[in-house]
């Protein structure tokens, strides 16, 4: 049984988030206290292996409210939600929808309310009459009441439960249904995916339990082991239950209404390891727990016990040559590369790349490790935060229709050379026309506003006339990012893709979004002065003939393609004229020295791109 996703209600901060994917990995992101370990926490609750505690339900009063001094200083004045529970989509192998008679894509949810304890529910489609359903956990009492209110009679020996439960069930069949919540059978209990979680010493050990429990119930599997087991299981048994004779004569003497006492202990061997704990030293007879080890010792040896366990899984799935047997396994990762150097994280990240690899093998991340986000796939990506103390998803491109067009987009990211972390945490795209603003723009940038792009926040995109690029910005556009459209002011005219229109359908506002250079119906070449192109020109591109450059020849262009007429000056006039638009345009911002030598319309929008920036915290 492999979990798809999870869906969560009432668990601490995760008021009412979801779904969340589980791939192979999800990387959880977010800033501290966002929510990433609550969401480990709530899909081990689902799984059955942590048990939920009152400090696990969500406070039911709204986060934004106003709340008196005392309700602040005394949280049990502030109620908890009635209901928690983690809801997951499962998908089923071909062998259990056989076995379990289930079809292939299931929900189940792991509930506890304040009447009830914590309990496994499957969504089915049931009878709308609650008597009719859990036929399975009825007594026979039970079910000859709920026979005897309907009218419904046994099919055979009355005095046999499986009469009973035949007949009810011909009859339920009969009866309006409805999709309905009811309690999971033993099977599918235990079809589910095993959990392992893998961050500090204490989740260091509780992976070595959960793989030597593993190995134990295999090593249990064996013919020869299985048969002593048994023997031994019906000795202890025989022996232990002669012990619990005493019990039931005392409680005859002290009971003697009673007809019949009885004591049946159940021994068992397959319950598995009580505990292992790991214990290390450094010198001899000096031993001490993993949980006291320093912080950078601690995390490269529960990196051991993390490989090691790794071998285990690719053991296990070597040894079933069946797929369809496989159990499922879910991973969990607590910033796994915390306290470790560089060449331990990349460690990490082999593991992980190992662990994914393996048949069966499902896994969530929790880090803000940038190597981690920038290794991941945009679509495994799920992006967490605050708002009002409670948590929020976003998964970039979510806002797609389909899966296609996401995978579209994030062709197109890669292709741009936009890593994850960017995309996750820049506050200000710059889309622009190409290579020449995207080697001019940084250094006219910093001579503006004294920094770099960078550190201001701000990511340049080049569109190089691509259509693609361009629905990429707005994408971020219509997502409420910061976007910014530089384009030169003849390329709405001359251009199809920087068309009106065009912008329009890919939800890019022009009024908003849009800086035109060389307005009205010029280019960016032309907001620098003949001055500015013949001091650059002087310096990097000497005439052959060995006379400076002078103002009245440039001017003289400007009737034309500027850039294209006035690079063709410079190629033909110098040996070492440029090359490209693009280098000529570099060497022009190289040459400036101070703010006021870039020009007006430039040193506008770049101070408007740092106010962009800085509105996007």
């Amino acid at each position: 049984m492999e979990l798809v996703s999870i869906s969560v209600r009432g668990f601490r901060s995760l008021q009412d988030v979801g779904p969340i994917p589980v791939h192979r990995p999800t990387i959880l992101t977010g800033p501290n206290d966002s929510g990433k370990s609550a969401t480990i926490d709530a899909l081990a609750f689902l799984l059955g292996t942590h048990p939920l505690t009152e400090e696990d339900r969500t406070f039911a009063t709204d986060p934004g409210a106003d709340r008196t001094v005392s309700e602040v200083e005394n949280q049990d004045l502030v109620e908890r939600v009635e209901t928690t529970w983690v809801e997951g989509e499962f998908r089923l192998s071909k062998r259990e929808e056989s076995a379990l008679g289930l079809p292939s894509t299931i929900r189940m949810r792991r509930i506890r309310n304040q009447e009830s304890e914590v309990r496994l529910e499957l969504l089915v489609d049931a009878p709308e009459d609650e008597d009719l359903r859990d036929l399975e956990a009825r007594s026979l009492a039970d079910l000859k009441r709920i026979a005897g209110r309907h009218g419904v009679a046994a099919a055979a020996d009355a005095r046999s439960r499986s009469s009973w439960m035949i007949a009810l069930d011909q009859f339920a069949a009969t009866r309006p249904r409805t999709q309905a919540w009811i309690a999971a059978s033993k099977e599918i209990r235990a079809s589910l995916p095993k959990f392992l979680l893998f961050g500090d010493a204490e989740s260091a050990e509780a992976a070595i339990k959960a793989a030597l429990n593993s190995r134990y119930r295999s090593h249990l599997e064996d013919e020869d082991l299985k048969q002593r087991v048994r023997d031994l299981e019906a000795e202890l048994g025989r022996r232990v239950r002669e012990d619990a004779q005493g019990l039931v004569e005392h409680i005859q003497q002290r009971c003697p209404d009673l007809v019949r006492v009885a004591v049946e202990p159940n021994v068992s061997f397959t319950s598995g390891l009580r505990s292992t704990r790991l214990l290390l030293a450094r010198t001899s007879g000096e031993t001490v727990s993993l949980s006291t080890v320093g912080a950078g010792r601690n995390r490269r040896i529960s990196l051991a016990v993390w490989e090691w366990a790794s071998e285990l899984l690719k053991r296990d799935a070597e040894n079933n040559p069946f797929p369809d047997d496989q159990q499922h396994v879910v991973l969990a990762y607590d910033e796994p590369d915390t306290h470790l150097d560089y060449l331990q994280q990349r460690r990490v990240m082999a593991l992980i790349r190992e662990q994914c690899s393996v048949p069966g093998v499902s896994m969530v991340i929790a880090t803000h490790s940038m190597n981690l986000i920038d290794g991941a796939a945009i679509e495994d990506i799920v992006h967490l935060k605050l708002e009002g103390e409670r948590t929020r998803i976003n998964r970039l491109l979510s806002d797609l229709d389909n899966d296609a067009n996401g995978r579209y987009l994030a062709d197109i990211a890669i292709a741009l050379g936009l890593r994850n972390t960017v995309l996750l945490h820049e506050r200000c795209f710059v889309g622009v026309e190409g290579v020449t603003e995207q080697l001019s723009f940084p250094l006219l940038f910093r001579l503006t506003t004294g920094r770099p792009v960078h550190a201001a926040g701000i990511v340049i995109v080049g569109c190089h006339n691509n259509e693609g690029a361009l629905k990429f910005v707005g994408y971020l556009a219509r997502s409420k990012r910061q976007v910014m459209l530089i384009i030169d002011a003849d390329s709405r005219r001359n251009s199809r893709v920087f068309s009106d229109a065009n912008l329009a359908k890919e939800g890019i506002d022009i009024v908003n979004h849009v800086r035109l250079m060389g307005t009205p119906d010029k280019e960016l070449e032309c907001i620098f002065t003949n001055e500015q192109w013949c001091n650059v020109a002087n310096l990097v591109w000497p005439r052959n003939d060995g006379k400076p450059w002078d103002p009245e020849s440039i001017e003289s262009l400007r009737a034309g393609k500027f850039s294209t007429l006035l690079l063709n000056l410079f190629k033909e006039g110098s040996d070492s004229g440029p090359n490209s638009k693009a280098s000529m345009m570099y060497e022009m911002a190289r040459s400036l020295k101070t703010p006021a030598e870039v020009p007006a319309e430039l040193r506008d929008t770049f101070l408007q791109l740092e106010k962009l920036a800085a509105l996007d915290s």
